[in-house]
């Protein structure tokens, strides 16, 4: 769509992941129909596979140079082509697994370029040299010496960005990895490799911690909400769409809305507006020598790239589920298996939130998803000696169970 009235905002139509389906010639029709030379191509290096971007988009060829590592190697084994303009199509996702390429016709929403396009195509490279996708963030912490992974599993909208800043900000040692993906491999014990290098994160986060307030000011953004009248948590007037949480909160006098207060932006009025971010500038809490406490960047110092893993906790936000439960391997995979969740602000149209929605093993990035080989990989993962926890970060006989609430649950479990 073009760049909002902040220079470094971009608006994207659509502003979510379009469909995906399997090429059926529409590939070559496409790129026959563009008939020309890509002003754009990087090949991106995400944990060995090296993946080329060809694009007419400038606001997804700089997201992509920022996102990833540069492949030295410009032989790519997967290709993926995003091409806007191209009359007669809506905007989609094409894929032909055979010839490894992807199509995303008609959308510059980053999102899908990073996910079902770099990130899919990725996990079918690594089917074959035996890799395996998480969805999910995870961190190294110190003990005893040594560095341990911990990956969060969560559908959208369950506090995965916000428990992992928790820990990166509370405790000391903390390394950053991942905010949204990685890849496992079984070798000198079970790794798990960060697939990005700077983190296409969700900007909401700012809500519940505000020191990302002004982290997020010179950094690209992407469809963040620039005016309070195309705010998408206003509601109509016939009640088809319910006003979202943030704008009925103003209703009722319980907060003010920062449009307001003089704010040319509002970073959690959508759920799906994005920030790219460098890992190195993720704050931590620091105490000075005279006693005082302070922010500070963790550096690139605290930055890491691979980990071996040692805990998954797995998210949801219900309340039904115990605040926290050890799992078995029978009991983790089964829940993974399932993927039951319920669709909020960002993981869905305005018309499905609050519905409950299936996404086996919580990850909808794979063109086609091998949900055997995912549960096997589980199972020798959990069977390997890897802990589970469930954590509910909704509510419990009738009492919500808090953000801070359930870091300490993490922090127990991990004695740290």
């Amino acid at each position: 769509m073009g760049q909002g009235r902040i220079k470094n905002n971009y608006f994207t139509v659509p502003d979510r992941r379009p469909p995906k389906s399997k090429d059926n010639g529409e590939i070559e029709d496409i790129l026959g129909k563009y008939g020309a030379k890509f002003p754009f191509l990087h090949t991106a290096d995400i944990c060995g596979a090296r993946i080329q971007l060809r694009t007419n988009s400038r606001h997804v060829s700089d997201y992509w140079i920022l996102n990833w590592y540069p492949s030295h190697n410009q032989n790519p084994d997967g290709m993926i082509y995003v091409v806007d303009g191209i009359e007669g199509y809506e905007p989609h996702l094409f894929y032909d697994l055979e010839k490894r390429r992807i199509l995303i016709v008609n959308s510059e929403y980053y999102g899908a370029v990073k996910s079902a396009g770099a990130l899919g195509l990725a996990g079918v490279i690594f089917a074959e040299r035996g890799g395996y996708p998480i969805h999910g963030a995870c961190l190294g912490i110190d003990k005893n010496g040594t560095t341990e992974g911990v990956v969060i599993i969560a559908p959208t909208g369950t506090g995965k960005t916000s428990q992992l800043h928790e820990l990166l900000y509370n405790v000391p040692g903390t390394k950053v990895h991942s905010d949204d993906y990685v890849f496992v491999f079984f070798e000198d014990g079970i790794i798990a490799r960060a697939t990005e290098n700077w983190l296409y994160i969700r900007s909401d986060v700012a809500e519940q911690h505000p020191t990302f307030i002004n982290l997020f000011h010179d950094m690209e953004m992407e469809n963040v909400v620039e005016q309070k009248d195309l705010c998408p948590q206003i509601g109509d007037d016939s009640g088809q769409r319910k006003h979202g949480p943030c704008y009925s909160e103003t209703l009722y006098g319980n907060k003010v809305c920062v449009f307001d207060e003089g704010a040319d932006r509002c970073y959690w009025a959508y759920g799906n507006s994005r920030v790219m971010f460098d890992r190195a500038r993720f704050p931590m809490l620091m105490k000075g020598k005279d006693g005082s406490l302070y922010e500070a960047p963790k550096g690139r110092k605290n930055v890491i790239d691979e980990v071996p893993l040692k805990y998954i906790f797995l998210l949801t936000r219900d309340d039904h589920t115990p605040p926290v439960s050890r799992l078995d391997t029978k009991e983790a995979v089964a829940v993974l298996k399932e993927g039951k969740y319920t669709v909020r602000p960002g993981a869905g149209p305005p018309e499905k939130w609050g519905k409950i929605g299936y996404e086996p093993f919580f990850d909808p990035y794979p063109p086609e998803l091998n949900a055997q080989r995912q549960e096997e990989f589980y199972t020798r993962l959990f069977d390997s000696g890897v802990s589970c926890y469930l954590l509910n970060t909704g509510s419990y006989k009738r009492m919500d169970i808090p953000v801070h609430r359930t870091h300490m649950y993490i922090r127990h479990i991990l004695e740290i």
